[in-house]
């Protein structure tokens, strides 16, 4: 039986985890999220994000049939993945904060800290046995993963590949702070949404955009239809950098305004690069809310040589 992994995804809002079992992808029933626990992160303080990581890891180690083997921690955030230190994280409200080893050292295990959305892409790559995939996920933000050839791009501090970044256009976006207003991310994700949302006298947020829009409200609309060209955009540039044979499209505000696949889907017909290179599928994310669970355990398994490459699938 493959030992355990404790398994983290900290979020600016909530801090979930669990115990990861069954990390070996060689038939059923695969990895299983057990003893799950919620609660609201610390913000704006590493010391009180540490110490509550550590009293939920010792709770779920006390509570573990065997002793786990590691943790998998995915975050909100950009961490130099050799260093463990936390970059930057502006959900987290951490700058130049030293974690994985602190925890390793609290906890006793070690810790392979990855970008939440990097975690996500290798959780969905994993799962489904796709070696070269897109991840784009529309959630408050927008965050995308890119695995080619088996092996998860992440780069020096898990912000290769952040196509939410990319440059889209001038004008039009949204102004939101740490956000160039020409970036995909200021058309595309919640934040965006509902700030134009609330521009145009439509409602609060992006939810109340999305309702508009389903009633056949032309202003929200408009909105929408400018989102999903933004993401059709993204998926069309992402797809021409990396080559997969599958692009999947989740995150909350994906998973509520079903166009927003529709759109991404239509991009990709006929391929960006020539109709000789054959279709790219798009589908949803299948393990959407508990892929930087899975994603961040299955790297901690991959770096002890349970599962996946024996590079961890980091390089």
């Amino acid at each position: 039986m493959t030992a355990p992994v404790i398994v983290f995804d900290v979020g600016g809002t909530q801090l979930r985890a669990a115990r990861m079992e069954g990390a070996r992808m060689e038939g059923a029933p695969g990895p299983r999220l057990v003893g799950r626990v919620t609660r609201p992160t610390p913000r704006g303080d590493g010391p009180a994000l540490i110490a509550a990581l550590t009293e939920v890891g010792r709770a779920l180690i006390d509570a573990s049939p065997e002793p786990p083997a590691a943790v998998g921690l995915a975050l909100a955030g950009f961490a130099d993945r050799e260093t463990g230190v936390v970059a930057m994280s502006p959900g987290l409200e951490l700058v130049d904060e030293p974690l994985a080893a602190p925890l390793s050292a609290a906890l006793g295990l070690p810790v392979r800290l990855v970008n939440d959305v990097n975690a996500a892409a290798w959780a969905e790559s994993r799962t489904r046995g796709v070696d070269d995939l897109v991840a784009v996920f529309v959630g408050t933000g927008v965050g995308t993963g890119l695995v080619c050839d088996g092996h998860l791009l992440e780069g020096r501090h898990g912000a290769a590949a952040e196509g939410g970044h990319l440059a889209w256009r001038s004008g039009g976006g949204a102004e939101i702070d740490g956000v160039d207003p020409g970036c995909f991310e200021a058309f595309l994700g919640g934040r965006s949404l509902g700030r134009r949302a609330r521009a145009a006298g439509i409602g609060p947020d992006a939810a109340a955009l999305i309702a508009a829009a389903g009633s056949g409200d032309e202003r929200a609309l408009a909105i929408l239809a400018d989102a999903e060209q933004a993401l059709a955009a993204l998926v069309r540039l992402l797809v021409i950098v990396a080559d997969p044979a599958l692009v999947v499209v989740g995150g909350g505000v994906a998973r509520h305004a079903p166009s927003l696949l529709r759109a991404a889907a239509a991009a990709l017909d006929p391929h960006p690069l020539a109709a000789g290179l054959g279709p790219v599928q798009v589908q949803a994310a299948s393990v959407d809310e508990d892929a930087g669970l899975l994603g961040a355990g299955l790297l901690a398994a991959a770096g002890l040589g349970d599962e996946g490459r024996s590079d961890g699938g980091g390089r």
